[in-house]
């Protein structure tokens, strides 16, 4: 019995959370996808609003995704 609790006390570390790090690279990547059609696509400035607006969104829903699942 005294050597279950020992190994408790020496339990591995726990892992690298993948979703909220996948969610933060995904962010990263839109957010510079955004930035690139700004500075570098010749598109009207209706069509890039929208697209701005779209990536924006889904930065939005991925973030509120991240926040529902610690709230569980």
């Amino acid at each position: 019995m005294n050597n279950q609790k020992e190994l408790k006390n020496y339990e591995a570390p726990m892992a690298l959370p993948w979703k909220p790090v996948f969610g933060f690279i995904l962010c990263i990547i839109l957010t510079a996808f955004s930035l690139w059609g700004m500075f570098y696509a010749d598109y009207s400035p209706k069509i890039l609003l929208g697209l701005i607006t779209i990536l924006a969104f889904s930065q939005a829903v991925i973030q509120l995704l991240h926040v529902q699942e610690h709230l569980k």
